[in-house]
């Protein structure tokens, strides 16, 4: 029973850290977070502890537990990652012409770009923004890089959540951009493929200092 508790509250606590509802630095009073999900203390405890091993949450000595922030560094670290995993999966992808999911997707994408695509109705048609790149992490074949990508997700929507990134304006430039990282694939381009993903990615959100610096330019 208390296993179960611990674990909805975890998902709870996890899901509005996410989300934003819970924002960085918001100090976490365990008897607040009990006393409205009508729980004890401990199952409140166990779910920070978890969490604070995920990164979500930090404890201060002193002044207890925290949301953790997110600073210039992890953002630009993620962003690292991503276009180090990414761009190499288009390019693999590529190298098969794709495959059933992902020419589904390009066809959605033209569709909504047919009927306008930048509205919020469509956005909300179309879903997850992040679907376009897990199905070409998935398109490689390689499970353990799908569940390493899986494992990033969720930092990926927090920043995005926490950056307030996608604005009305942008929605049909995504669109645009994801419709062609997907034709080059189709066309087993894996270079215009990896390319064209590379800069989707720094298109989406700049670091803060204004962009990835290659080692040797360092």
């Amino acid at each position: 029973m208390v296993a179960n508790k611990k674990v909805r509250v975890y998902e709870n606590l996890r899901q509005r850290i996410i989300k934003g509802a819970l924002q960085p630095g918001l100090p976490i009073h365990e008897e607040d977070f009990a006393r409205e999900m009508s729980v004890s203390k401990t199952p409140v405890r166990e779910a920070l502890r978890q969490l604070e091993s995920e990164g979500f949450v930090e404890n201060v000595r002193g002044r207890g537990s925290a949301v953790s922030p997110i600073r210039p560094q992890d953002i630009r670290e993620v962003r690292e990652i991503r276009e180090i995993l990414e761009v190499e999966a288009a390019k693999r992808a590529a190298w098969q012409h794709g495959n059933d999911e992902l020419r589904k997707k390009r066809e959605k994408i033209r569709k909504l770009l047919d009927q306008g695509g930048a509205s919020d109705e469509k956005v909300r048609e179309w879903g997850s923004w992040e679907d376009v790149h897990l199905s070409i992490m998935k398109a490689v074949g390689n499970q353990t890089l799908v569940d390493i990508y899986l494992g990033l997700l969720d930092r990926i929507e927090r920043i995005h959540n926490y950056e307030h990134r996608f604005r009305q304006r942008q929605y049909r430039e995504i669109l645009v951009e994801h419709l062609a990282v997907l034709d080059a694939i189709m066309d087993g381009d894996a270079e215009g493929a990896g390319g064209i993903l590379q800069s989707h990615l720094r298109n989406i959100g700049m670091p803060p200092t204004g962009g990835f610096t290659e080692p040797n330019k360092q």
